[in-house]
């Protein structure tokens, strides 16, 4: 009878080890970690590289037009479309919210810009000798207040589309003259030769769009691809040698700006 009670303790007790084991490995078992979420505040830098286009229109008043001819008619030449271009870099701030495989953000941005370009076009006077045309372009800085919308292929992988406000300090100079080698700073005995210039902070649209990746929980970087037209800038400077006669200059400023960035989450 000992024998029996003591076989039927120790078969009781290796019934219960495994029920014991299985809850203390339950216990000691790592948690699984959270689910990764694009929703929340984040603020980074950014740098990258674009090209202006700038494009030029001239008109002349009536008194003008008596000597040179109404513009576009009349023989002042145009530069081409100019291309200023040149490196950017900045920072940027916003703020996403998740839902399911979608992602929404605002974003606003503002970056330094050193686009410059000169070029000038010489052709013949109506009544004799050239007439030369020199415009510089110029954009130093922009920046952006811009919706975000993306969709997550996979849970650490936004490709997204991008647009809204942009504005920037464009500057605009023109000079026109039949005697180039003067500066148009004041009356100088050639008929046609003047100079003026606009600058300010001009205000336009921008779209584009780009992909962002996480490193970590807190880091990720970007590449994006930004269009912005800024509208145009327009000048009316007056002919130093003939009193009353003005020439008009509008100028219209868009670029095309690469960049790439990295952003920590708060």
């Amino acid at each position: 009878m000992k024998r029996l009670a003591t076989f039927c303790v120790l078969a009781a007790g290796m019934a219960c080890a495994p029920a014991v084991l299985a809850a203390d490995m339950a216990v000691k078992a790592a948690p699984s970690a959270p689910a990764w979420s694009w929703t929340g505040f984040y603020a980074g830098v950014n740098a990258g590289y674009g090209s202006g286009i700038a494009d030029s229109s001239l008109a002349t008043n009536a008194i003008e037009a008596t000597f040179v001819g109404p513009l576009p008619l009349a023989p002042n030449p145009l530069p081409g479309t100019l291309h200023p271009n040149g490196f950017t870099g900045g920072g940027q701030v916003g703020y996403n919210y998740q839902f399911g495989s979608l992602v929404a953000g605002l974003e606003t941005d503002l970056s330094y810009a050193g686009f410059d370009k000169t070029d000038s076009a010489t052709g013949p006077f109506t009544i004799g000798g050239t007439l030369t045309t020199k415009i510089q372009s110029k954009l130093d800085w922009f920046g952006t207040v811009r919706a975000r919308l993306g969709v997550l292929p996979t849970d650490n992988l936004l490709l997204y589309a991008t647009g809204g406000l942009a504005y920037g300090g464009v500057r605009t100079t023109t000079t026109a003259s039949n005697m180039p080698g003067f500066n148009c700073t004041g009356p100088n005995g050639s008929i046609y030769c003047g100079a003026g210039s606009s600058s300010g902070t001009s205000i336009g649209w921008t779209a584009g769009g780009g992909l962002e990746y996480a490193l970590a929980r807190q880091w990720t970087v970007k590449a994006e691809y930004l269009y912005l037209d800024l509208g145009s800038r327009s000048v009316t400077f007056s002919d130093l040698d003939l009193p009353g006669g003005t020439l008009t200059a509008n100028t219209g400023f868009k670029a095309q700006i690469v960049r790439g960035g990295l952003n920590y989450r708060f």
